[in-house]
């Protein structure tokens, strides 16, 4: 049975050189049997970037903006964009979002047609979130909002996440839950360690994701999930997962 690694790329796979180095080793030597995605916040263009600078392996698929779209061969799923593009109202969302002067828009290629991104640097972050949820939910604009980093905000489609994107994926692939692996640092990886699955939390991972972590340890579901906060950071931190989890 193929093995499927789904992993987010800075601060999880890229942050140490030796440690990225060490764990494309291990997994070129297993290539026949993995099938590797990674899972980013990143546009494609800039992911694609970044596995040339880190000199990463090819991944089979690319799930990119959070989730809002995926890669396979170059190519964009236009199944998966149609899907995100049910009743989603992206003009409407960002008017209303005009009225939170602490939202500042990131850059045009933060953006895409299923993501819209923000800076927010503010001690009442927490409280403003809050409200834009309200808002969103008064005037009848389906999205959901993740917070990442304690500066990245991303609206998105109900029906796009990380975590989403890699569980239509592992369908095309006709792959069972239990064979996988999925690691992230990050808010924005969260969903990815919400399905029925093997997990790695890096030991740099950031406190909104450590804090899920931890209450997800008390919550009722968490015999359906297997996760695992290394000891080590970074690439690091997969390659010993690999040897708990006995994949290695």
């Amino acid at each position: 049975m193929k093995f499927l690694l789904v992993t987010d790329l800075d601060h999880t796979l890229v942050g140490d050189a030796q440690a990225t180095l060490a764990l494309n080793q291990k997994l070129a030597a297993m290539r026949d049997r993995l099938s590797l995605i990674y899972a980013t916040g990143r546009s494609y263009l800039s992911a694609r970037q970044l596995k040339h600078e880190a000199q990463l392996l090819e991944p089979d698929y690319w799930i990119t903006g959070v989730g809002t779209e995926i890669y396979h061969q170059g190519n964009r799923d236009s199944v998966w964009a149609q899907q995100l593009s049910d009743n989603w109202q992206r003009e409407q969302i960002t008017a209303l979002v005009q009225g939170f002067p602490d939202l500042i828009p990131q850059p045009d290629d933060a953006q895409n047609p299923w993501k819209i991104s923000y800076f927010l640097h503010s001690s009442t972050a927490d409280v403003i979130l809050t409200t834009l949820r309200l808002q969103l939910v008064q005037a009848n604009l389906p999205a959901k909002i993740i917070f990442s980093s304690n500066r990245d905000v991303d609206i998105l489609p109900l029906s796009g996440d990380k975590g989403l994107a890699m569980t239509y994926v592992r369908q095309q692939l006709q792959l069972p839950s239990e064979a996988m692996l999925v690691c992230g640092d990050s808010g924005n990886d969260i969903s990815l360690f919400q399905h029925a699955t093997q997990g790695v939390i890096v030991r740099n991972a950031q406190p909104e994701l450590l804090d899920w972590y931890r209450q997800s340890q008390q919550s009722p579901q968490s015999e359906f999930f297997r996760h695992y906060w290394a000891q080590s950071a970074h690439a690091w931190g997969i390659l010993e997962a690999l040897f708990y989890f006995r994949w290695l």
